[in-house]
């Protein structure tokens, strides 16, 4: 018994900012990223969340959701997890499991791995949900240049279905906490720290080489895969990655110019693109990798 992915839908912030201007042209050349999306005050991860969840649920769906994952790093409360309040707000039924996942931008692939893993819950209900949301902006200073041109507000929902022919078929998973004060919000300040060249030297330091071992472990090459979908850091950031794998560029999804880096929801809204497009067909194999704040890094290999 697996799981498959049946649908992924997006909901982003009312407020959105074109970085495309006259006086931020050599920042949008070296990130990348065209648009960024912003939460206002009323706005945040449990709303964004519901507005996402809402477009996938139906009454029939509903009443088969066996778990709730919800992955993010920017709750309004301190407690209670939000996925306790997320089984009310989308009237899921109360024998579910549901948990949040304090990880960034490798948390779509841990939540992933941990859907995989709860067989009990999938005996019981057909369904599953994974919800990312993440509002890092909230905590972004106008004059915090290395944050500002970069991360935007977004949630995604996937539904996960229980299949007698597994999707997700293989992971691996890395963490260096020594790292942890590269990308940082600490307990009493409302700016967040990103010290991005060490961020983007471990990336390109790891990351590349990270893949390759997978690949070599799972008897791939690039003429088996069909699509990488990279964490969206930056254009800067998957372009490195992308040297240094070496492959064909028609491989690797982006769409950090559209949506900036949504953080948690960047590999999600790479697959909702391409499903959306009608670009993934059946046996597809797509490799997603996600990496950055923790320092914390995961890796899934997809057969669509």
């Amino acid at each position: 018994m697996g799981l498959k992915i049946v649908s992924i839908k997006s909901s982003f912030p009312s407020k959105s900012e074109n970085l495309d201007t006259k006086n931020s042209k050599k920042i949008v050349k070296a990130t990348g990223i065209n648009k960024r999306y912003i939460s206002s005050k009323k706005e945040n991860v449990i709303n964004l969340s519901i507005k996402s969840a809402k477009k996938i649920l139906n009454n029939k769906i509903r009443k088969q959701i066996s778990f709730l994952l919800f992955v993010s790093q920017t709750s309004p409360f301190k407690f209670p997890s939000v996925s306790c309040i997320l089984q009310d707000e989308l009237k899921l039924s109360k024998d579910i499991f549901a948990v949040d996942i304090n990880l960034g931008c490798s948390g779509y692939i841990y939540a992933l791995k941990l859907a995989r893993s709860l067989e009990n819950f999938h005996s019981k209900k057909k369904y599953g949900l994974i919800i990312c949301s993440d509002t890092y902006t909230k905590y972004i200073d106008k004059n915090n240049k290395s944050c500002r041109p970069i991360f935007s507000d977004a949630s995604t929902t996937t539904l996960l279905k229980v299949s007698k022919k597994n999707q997700l078929q293989s992971f691996n998973f890395g963490v260096d906490g020594s790292g942890y004060k590269s990308l940082i919000l600490e307990e009493n300040s409302k700016n967040m720290y990103m010290d991005g060249a060490k961020v983007a030297i471990f990336t390109i330091r790891e990351i590349p080489e990270f893949i390759k071992k997978f690949l070599k472990k799972n008897k791939l090459n690039s003429k088996k895969i069909k699509y990488i979908a990279l964490h969206q850091a930056s254009k800067y950031v998957c372009d490195k990655i992308k040297e240094k794998l070496n492959f064909n560029k028609k491989l690797f999804l982006e769409n950090y110019n559209k949506y900036g880096n949504t953080v948690s929801s960047t590999i999600p809204l790479l697959l909702k693109d391409s499903i959306d497009k009608k670009k993934l067909k059946k046996d597809n194999i797509i490799i997603a990798c996600g990496f950055g704040v923790g320092l914390s890094w995961g890796i899934v290999k997809i057969k669509w």
